[in-house]
């Protein structure tokens, strides 16, 4: 076989080389090299790992399927019923007009937005989007343009500029960006739909449906899924499962079912997936408890710290690839499970230490993660 060695060497010597680490995983911990650390690096913001009764309870619950694989993309054979039933509940949820489900959000974002160009299309994007939404503005062949981060002022003179020149024209954001875990101001960025006509709205709620909005996230929080065209929501995250889903008209998911390549080719999710996902749906949407927990632990960090964090992700940056790399070190010794965030994730000199709060964490846990924070602030 084919060996690429050189390649490797200049990934290397650039400091972009990276391995799959190997560890137990013990709930909230981490068992690596005989240690236990308290996982700081997890998306399962809920903390439903710490629910032993949930999987026998899925056995039992209508739900259930055990289908344990599709063995074909949805339009030939995998469209299980069970599909329908997801749907059919995000749609009713939301109270939008169709719902879709994807195999993942990387598969979703790369495959909804080329499907989105229709030869008079502008794209504007956040500078802090996902890597899955730049592929997909890649794959689109389309003119973009991003602006800086959550910067009103820049995108309202893109709109201004463009207005007229383009059908429609999408502007791409988040709800609450990965990487800083901040929060786009979605109630301004919605009501520049008022000024212009040609603007679309796209949301990737990766990282707040489950935790926000009575588990639906920070468009219904607000009540502005209405005025958003195209929202995407993970299910790998706070809902404890696998795969994505999309939110859009009726005749947008027909359009994408005949041309997103990630879905037409793609072997669809296990039917047995699919029930576990309606059926932890259901169950976050009664989890008020453990969402205010999670925010109550949200606020204490940000009171020993002293800074008033957006969302359960905290951005401790530490520039330099040697110092980043021994603050996470240094964090292990304090029995704290970390990985350092280094380019190209993030650019060259904005390092950092990406820390994920749950609502499975204590307030001493919580106060111990400060003061190790503190050292590195």
């Amino acid at each position: 076989m084919i060996e690429y060695r050189e390649k490797l060497q200049r990934l290397i010597a650039g400091g972009t080389y990276r391995t799959l680490p190997h560890f137990e995983r013990d709930g909230k911990y981490l068992v690596l090299d005989g240690e236990r650390l308290l996982n700081l690096s997890s998306n399962d913001y809920l903390g439903l790992q710490q629910i032993p009764d949930l999987v026998e309870e899925y056995r039992e619950a209508p739900e259930y399927s055990p289908l344990m694989s599709s063995a074909s993309s949805r339009l030939l054979t995998g469209n299980d019923p069970s599909y329908d039933d997801l749907e059919q509940y995000l749609s009713s949820a939301y109270q939008v007009p169709s719902a879709l489900v994807w195999t993942s959000g990387y598969d979703a974002n790369s495959g909804i937005i080329p499907t989105l160009v229709d030869g008079e299309t502008l794209f504007l994007a956040d500078r802090q989007i996902h890597a899955s939404m730049v592929e997909g503005l890649r794959l689109s062949g389309c003119r973009f343009s991003r602006f800086d981060h959550n910067d009103l002022s820049r995108l309202r003179n893109l709109l201004e500029r463009n207005e007229g020149e383009y059908r429609h024209i999408w502007v791409l954001v988040e709800s609450v960006y990965s990487m800083d875990g901040d929060e786009a101001p979605l109630e301004e960025i919605v009501a520049l739909k008022r000024d212009f006509p040609s603007m679309c709205l796209y949301v990737d709620e990766a990282h707040s449906v489950g935790v926000r909005g009575g588990g639906l996230g920070i468009c219904r929080e607000k009540g502005l899924v209405s005025g958003v065209d195209v929202m995407l929501g993970t299910l790998g995250k706070a809902l404890g499962s696998v795969g994505a889903f999309s939110l859009q008209s009726e005749s947008l998911r027909e359009l994408l079912v005949s041309q997103a390549r990630p879905l037409i080719y793609t072997t669809a999710l296990p039917p047995i997936m699919i029930g576990w996902t309606l059926f932890l749906l259901r169950k976050v949407r009664e989890m008020e408890d453990r969402r205010q927990h999670l925010q109550e632990m949200i606020r204490r960090l940000g009171g020993r710290v002293g800074r008033t964090p957006e969302s359960q992700i905290i951005s401790l940056i530490v520039p330099g690839e040697e110092r980043v790399a021994e603050a996470a070190e240094d964090f292990r010794r304090q029995g704290l499970y970390v990985r350092p965030i280094r380019k190209p994730t993030v650019p060259a000199g904005t390092e950092r230490l990406r820390l994920s709060l749950t609502s499975a964490m204590n307030a001493e846990e919580i106060d111990h993660i400060a003061e190790v924070m503190k050292r590195w602030m």
